[in-house]
């Protein structure tokens, strides 16, 4: 398969307490087009910052971010990033919110108006338009923010524990609900998380990282699709997996105990 991502030898460190923070140390990871590829680990291990990097909204100090062969030097519209945080603008509306990159693009009033239409349809926020941020609900904030990040039809995308703040039944519904976007779309996604279930449930490969972004585990989730994110966590291979992606993530912060 064709490769989409690349990070090449990149490191990255920051100044805190006029000290000098590695955070990610010559890291290289490759992500195949199409694909969704999950990460996981120990807070502190450079997760986040390899995302910013890949944003384009971080420069690595070394090596090189590759999108499509070409460096990333700057965000692209091609690449959607869904962060940690909710980031609507609370005096807009939820469809001008959702609206927002195509206003940026100068895409036409109508046209915006039945994209929005169309997918607020899809996350299921019919009804909800008018609505304002603070009168949504943490799961409906999440749809509108994944709204937001697919209105423009990015080709891959970057999710930040996006479910990370959600109850567990409404992880689940939401969990569903990305699969079946992607699965319809052949999208590329690259997926932050710490719940090892989650990363398992969603994604084709899980990457294990240590402190300073190294990688100590490289899986491919041989999971059949499509798959019922709720049922999947009982099957025998499920289980097995989710057992060696443990013992990976105990290494990972037995790693981070020694550095810190």
């Amino acid at each position: 398969m064709t490769s989409i991502l690349r990070v090449d030898q990149v490191s990255k460190t920051f100044l805190r307490a006029q000290q000098r923070l590695a955070v990610l140390r010559e890291v290289s990871v490759e992500i195949e087009q199409g694909t969704f590829v999950v990460i996981v680990g120990p807070s502190g291990c450079g997760k986040s910052t390899l995302l910013n990097l890949l944003a384009g909204l971080l420069a690595p100090e070394s090596g090189t971010v590759w999108y499509q062969g070409q460096p990333v030097l700057a965000p692209s519209p091609s690449v959607g990033y869904l962060t940690q945080k909710e980031t609507l603008m609370p005096w807009r509306s939820i469809e001008s919110n959702i609206a927002l990159p195509l206003e940026i693009r100068g895409v036409k009033k109508a046209e915006r108006q039945r994209r929005v239409r169309e997918l607020m349809e899809t996350v299921g926020l019919q009804g909800w338009e008018k609505q304002y941020p603070r009168e949504l609900s943490g799961g409906m904030l999440r749809r509108a923010s994944l709204a937001r990040m697919l209105v423009a039809d990015p080709e891959t995308l970057l999710l930040d524990e996006p479910f990370g703040a959600l109850d567990a039944q409404l992880r689940l519904e939401l969990q569903a609900e990305l699969l079946r976007l992607w699965e319809q779309s052949g999208k590329s996604v690259l997926f932050v998380t710490h719940d090892l279930e989650e990363a398992l449930a969603l994604g084709d490969r899980v990457l294990v990282f240590a402190p300073q972004g190294q990688i100590v585990l490289d899986a491919q989730v041989s999971l059949e699709r499509p798959r019922d994110v709720a049922r999947i966590r009982f099957e025998p291979r499920f289980i097995a997996l989710y057992q060696r992606l443990w013992e990976a993530l105990v290494k990972a912060r037995a790693q981070q105990e020694v550095t810190a």
